[in-house]
């Protein structure tokens, strides 16, 4: 519970620095996406950087952020968007957020935050499990998303309901600044019998 309320302030900064209005003056995010046997190549708007914020324990200095990402894709029955994105540095600046985020004090490591909404367009309950997905980058990070930062986004979908959140990925490599190319793995859906109804997921962001 300790752990959880000293994550929550950095949960909360993270959530409103990918959903405030910014104007056009950062970098570009060009993304590829595979869904279903289809791929789709765009550049999205420019946005600014970000705002440095110091508090709470830890120190998160953005270094990429594009609040009109909206790239969006299809597999099966489910539709979802990343809304929005950002690459931060981050660092723990005291011993109890450190072990909260199980990451050395003082110690620059990588974040990335996403804003997501999945929609299950049919009738049917369906399982797409989009929290779980694997996120691999050019710096030779393979992670998951941190359970204690990111929003709890069901996996089970009854119907035609939508889920939202924003899922958050500690890169304890560090090295922010170095992130060009990203890549998010997620499991094909399924039915109630947990019989396969898409294709798995792969969504490429590059920066340039």
């Amino acid at each position: 519970m300790r752990k959880r309320f000293l994550t929550l302030g950095l949960a909360a900064v993270m959530a409103l620095s990918l959903t405030a209005c910014g104007s056009d003056n950062g970098k570009k995010v060009e993304s590829k996406k595979t869904v279903a046997k289809t791929t789709e190549k765009t550049t999205a708007d420019e946005s600014k950087t970000g705002e440095v914020v110091e508090q709470d324990g830890f120190k998160k200095v953005p270094v990429i952020t594009d609040k009109k990402l909206n790239r969006k894709g299809k597999t099966g029955p489910i539709k979802y968007n990343i809304k929005a994105i950002q690459v931060s540095k981050l660092t723990a600046t005291t011993d109890e957020m450190a072990e909260a985020l199980d990451v050395e004090k003082d110690k620059e490591v990588g974040l990335v935050a996403m804003d997501v909404e999945i929609e299950n367009t049919s009738d049917d309950t369906i399982n797409f499990y989009f929290d779980q997905g694997k996120l691999t980058t050019n710096t030779k990070e393979q992670v998951e998303a941190n359970l204690m930062l990111s929003d709890s986004i069901d996996g089970e979908y009854l119907g035609k309901v939508s889920h939202k959140g924003t899922l958050m990925f500690i890169l304890k490599n560090g090295k922010a600044d170095k992130v060009n190319d990203l890549k998010l793995f997620v499991d094909a859906p399924s039915d109630k019998d947990f019989n396969t109804v898409g294709d798995e997921v792969k969504i490429e962001l590059k920066f340039k």
